[in-house]
């Protein structure tokens, strides 16, 4: 009876405990356990430790655990400090893991070392997440904020002539993108559901031509610092609306354009344009010249981290901006380039339609 309670209390715990005796012989091997792991009992007791220990750490596991026998009367208990590791799943998975191990002896010749395991491989993943979704959103408030400091400078360098309307347009953009770059603060949680596939899209009706015009107007300043001009070609016969989340695809647009007008030659173009494709979907191209995207480049151009020519580019534009046309709105982004300079193309459509 008190056997059956004891494997019950074993068997509850939310950590995999496993218990060796002098011999190595695996004792308890509780319900975590075996579910971390993969293996039942009778299997582990057949295979040994080795079996969770990936390869590459197996003689390091031996020598330290030879090097803590040869010293065990000199140990009465001992529980070691939380430390982190892999270990290696019966599928071949490794994944990493936090343990503690703990001495219960009863002689110099009976001893028992129990290690406490916990999978903390959502941890991991969730930190790497937050880690990549802090820096997309400091890339993207950066863009609102060199938008704002470029207007507030024209503003300030405004000439008499129409000096009234240019003021208000200047003093307009930085209102504008003002309140944009508080969204994207309060956004990050946002992105965090969204690499992970759980973010709601908030859906309302969008005005694409305006939109394009407004992003196309509010990164002007940016452009005009540079030399570059921006032009957006509406070239549709029709109104084109969507039923998008504004503010993500405000985000995505404004990536793909900026990267555009860092591209770009001095005193060359930035085109925009806007046509429909054999279905009636809308069809926006973003053109610029320069020189063509290194293949190796190519190939990794929506990867986290991946960026080419610029001195301050943290490489999480492209793959922002392809989570949320793709992930979020099912819609399709391909781009090209050679000599001719580089067309990033976006089909406001999902593939099946």
């Amino acid at each position: 009876m008190a056997h059956l309670f004891f494997e019950e209390i074993v068997d509850s715990v939310s950590d995999a405990l496993i218990t060796v005796d002098q011999n190595k012989r695996i004792i308890i091997w509780n319900r975590m356990a075996k579910d971390m792991f993969g293996y039942d009992k009778a299997e582990i007791q057949e295979m040994g430790l080795d079996a969770i220990i990936p390869p590459a750490y197996r003689q390091r596991h031996c020598e330290g655990y030879d090097r803590f026998i040869h010293t065990i009367d000199a140990h009465d208990s001992y529980v070691s400090d939380i430390r982190q590791f892999e270990a290696l799943r019966k599928s071949g998975e490794l994944f990493p893991v936090e343990l503690t191990h703990s001495l219960l002896k009863v002689s110099n010749q009976e001893f028992y070392i129990t290690a406490t395991v916990r999978d903390i491989s959502l941890r991991k993943r969730y930190e790497i997440m937050r880690d990549r979704v802090d820096r997309i959103a400091r890339h993207d408030l950066k863009n609102k904020l060199v938008i704002i400091s470029l207007a507030a400078k024209r503003l300030t360098a405004t000439p008499g002539r129409d000096r009234e309307a240019q003021l208000a347009k200047y003093a307009e953009i930085i209102q504008s993108e003002s309140k944009s770059a508080i969204e994207v603060l309060n956004s990050t949680r946002e992105l965090i559901l969204l690499e992970t596939g759980e973010y709601v899209r908030k859906n309302e009706i969008v005005d694409l031509p305006a939109l394009l015009s407004l992003k196309a107007e509010h990164l002007q300043p940016m452009a005009a610092a540079k030399g570059v001009t921006i032009s957006f070609h509406n070239r549709t016969t029709r109104e084109m609306t969507l039923q998008a989340d504004r503010s993500m695809l405000e985000r995505a647009l404004e990536n793909l354009l900026k990267n555009a007008v860092e591209a770009e030659d001095p005193s060359k173009t930035v085109e925009l344009i806007l046509e429909e494709d054999e279905k009636g979907a809308p069809v926006l191209e973003i053109h610029n010249g320069g020189k063509a995207i290194p293949e190796e480049i190519q190939r990794l151009i929506f990867t986290p981290y991946v960026t080419h020519g610029k001195k301050e580019g943290i490489g999480l534009g492209l793959y922002s901006a392809r989570l949320i046309l793709e992930m979020i709105h099912g819609w399709q982004i391909s781009f090209r380039s050679g000599s001719q300079g580089t067309t990033f193309r976006v089909i406001f459509r999902s593939p099946n339609n």
